[in-house]
């Protein structure tokens, strides 16, 4: 395959997982692996304010017991980046059964990279 076909160098495909890496480390994922056309990120699972602070209060203090187990056992979740030849980013999401959630994301149409829907 070359340019012309549409496949990315190694170089713009390593540019354009970083890019991703970036846009999700802004959002408080942190990379684990980063390893050719594939980056493996995590994040530890978000525990809802507004719904424990409620039933804290409903229960006189007794559902904090609650959130301290639910803060010391928070769940990981981890992501999954790759991109092929054609510049498709794919994102594979983990859910706690273990199972993954695949997303195909966008595929690049010449220099300006868009998703499309």
């Amino acid at each position: 395959m070359s340019i012309e076909s549409g496949a990315l160098t190694a170089d713009q495909r390593t540019e354009l997982l970083n890019h991703e890496v970036g846009r999700f480390a802004l959002e408080g994922w942190t990379v684990s692996t980063v390893a050719g056309n594939q980056a493996v990120l995590q994040r530890k699972k978000r525990i809802g304010f507004w719904g424990n602070l409620f039933l804290t209060f409903v229960t006189w203090g007794l559902w904090m017991i609650v959130v301290l187990l639910r803060i010391l056992n928070r769940r990981i979740e981890s992501l999954i980046l790759t991109v092929d030849h054609a510049g498709r980013v794919t994102r594979e999401f983990s859910h706690p059964p273990g199972t993954l959630l695949t997303i195909k994301m966008w595929a690049p149409s010449g220099s300006n990279r868009r998703p499309k829907d």
